[in-house]
Formats: structure tokens, sequence, C-alpha cells
């Protein structure tokens, strides 16, 4: 009777929630997707000789899309000098190349960055695949176990003879059989401790890019109405929308937010697999941008 007390009491302990603290796991909780130099922007020249001619230049040329794109990458000055000149053609070769090359710069930071999000995205996934496989296991042997006991229970009552033995061992192995299924079916599972150095979802969540994750051109472009197809709220407000209707009910206290969007914390599995999803959305959100520069690559090949 002791015996299986003491069992049931131990089994209990090592089902209790615990943090992993594995080298296994070291390099999956290490951020190995962000830069590894800091990108210096401090030599980029970017036009800004905007006057009423220039608009006026760019409005009759453009679409209001093309506009705010040329806006947000700083190619308007750019545009329209090529606009204006017809007979030079080396000085509009020139111009041409400068906003191609900008053009391509601007696709070469979108894609770094969606590139960025694709490799966390798949880290902390893996990560989230892990504790899962951790957590099933335990969960089937738990089955195993009660299974076992239970069975083994009901030919201990047959065998002993002695009514009040009998009685004792159906009982004790009824609760050791039922305690064990019951922590199958709410399984404390094991978690993972995340610290977040570099959080791009943060920025989004606040809209806030003091910190420079976001290169300039593409936090002009998630933060314009006009790039959304419903043209009432920008990307960045989009995004954080679905996130807090769709991963969090429509609500989030304080402890998720940290979890989420300021320095990490203690994740379960799901909290992992949501992060996961989050990143993957964003990941897709900013892919996306390529769209609005094959707009303006369009309209330009056709000047």
């Amino acid at each position: 009777m002791k015996q299986l007390i003491f069992l049931l009491l131990s089994i209990f302990v090592s089902s209790c929630s615990s943090v992993l603290n594995s080298t296994k796991i070291d390099y999956l909780t290490s951020n190995y997707c962000q830069p590894t130099i800091e990108y210096d922007y401090s030599k980029l020249e970017i036009p800004k000789q905007k006057n009423l001619k220039q608009d006026s230049i760019l409005k009759a040329n453009l679409s209001l899309h093309d506009i705010l794109i040329s806006n947000a990458i700083g190619i308007e000055t750019y545009l329209t000098q090529y606009l204006q000149i017809k007979k030079d053609t080396l000085k509009r070769l020139v111009l041409k190349q400068k906003i191609t090359d900008r053009l391509i710069l601007t696709s070469i930071e979108i894609n770094a960055l969606a590139s960025e999000l694709d490799c966390n995205g798949e880290r902390i996934n893996k990560l989230s695949d892990y504790v899962n496989g951790l957590n099933n296991k335990k969960t089937k042997n738990l089955t195993v176990a009660s299974v076992t006991i239970g069975a083994l229970t009901t030919v201990a009552a047959v065998l002993v003879k002695n009514n009040n033995s009998s009685n004792a061992v159906a009982v004790s192995g009824g609760l050791l059989s039922a305690g064990l299924g019951a922590f199958t079916i709410a399984p404390k599972g094991k978690k993972i401790e995340l610290k977040l150095q570099r959080n791009l979802l943060r920025n989004i969540w606040y809209n806030d890019n003091s910190n420079g994750a976001y290169p300039n051109s593409i936090w002009i472009i998630i933060n314009e109405k006009q790039f959304s197809n419903s043209g009432k709220n920008d990307l960045q407000e989009s995004i954080k929308n679905r996130w807090l209707q769709y991963n969090f009910d429509g609500k989030i206290d304080a402890k998720t937010q940290t979890l989420f969007f300021d320095d990490g914390g203690i994740y379960t599995a799901d909290d992992l697999y949501t992060r996961a999803n989050m990143l993957n959305e964003l990941q897709a959100t900013i892919r996306s941008l390529e769209q609005d520069l094959k707009s303006l690559s369009l309209k330009l090949n056709s000047l």
C-alpha cells in the first residue's frame, strides 16, 4: 500500500512542468538568424529636393501608388530629372542606373529581412517540435503505465484471498491508475526559456523602429495605408490586428505581451508554435512588398 502511494507521488512530481536545461537546445535558443554585422546606411545618399514642380511632374506621369513607392525608396528627385530630360541620352542613362540601383537595393533589403524572419520561424518551429516530442513521449509512457497498473491490480485483487487485503489492493491500484490517467488528460509538459535580444515582432506590435531593425524604406511602406488592399489600415496595423484577434483571442495580458513582444521568457510548446506562425506570417507580408516594386519597375520601363 505504502509502496503504491510512494510510486504515485513520484510520478506526480516527475510529471510537473519543468524548464528544459540541455546543451541540445542551446543552439536553437541562440539567435543565429540575426545579421552578423550592423548595416551602415550613413553613406547612402537620399535626395530630398522635393518641390511643387517635382510633384506636378510625377503626378502627370505616375500613379499615387508609384509616387509613394518612389518616395519610400528615395528616387523622387532622380525620377523628376529623368522625366524632364528628353534629348540627353547619356544623362538619362546615368539617372536610370541610379533609379535601378535603388530598386535593386530595396529588393535586397526586402529579401534580407524576409530571410531573417524565415530563419527564425524555422528555428522556433524546430524548438516547438522538440518540446512536443518530449511531451508526447511522456504522455505515452504514462498511458502505458496506467493500463499496465490497471491490469496488474485486477490480477492481484483476484489472487489475494484476504478480503481486506484484496480491497486495499484494488483501491490503491485504482487510485494509481486513475492518477496516471489524469496526467495524460492534462499533462504539464516541458518548457523552454527563450531570451529575445533582437525581436522583429516588437517593432510591429509597438509601431516603433527606433532600433533600426527594419530598413527605412520598408518601414515607410508598411506604415502607408495606400499599400494595403483595404486602404483603411496600413500593413503594420493589419498585422497587429490579426495577431491580436487570431493568436490572442482579442486581448492580451502584460505577461504574454512581454513573452512575445519584449524580452521573452518561459515558453510552452504551444507558445513556440504560435511565435513561429507569427514570424512566418510577417515574413509573407514583407515578401509581398516585391509586388509594389514590380508595379513601379513596369511603369519605368514604359517611360
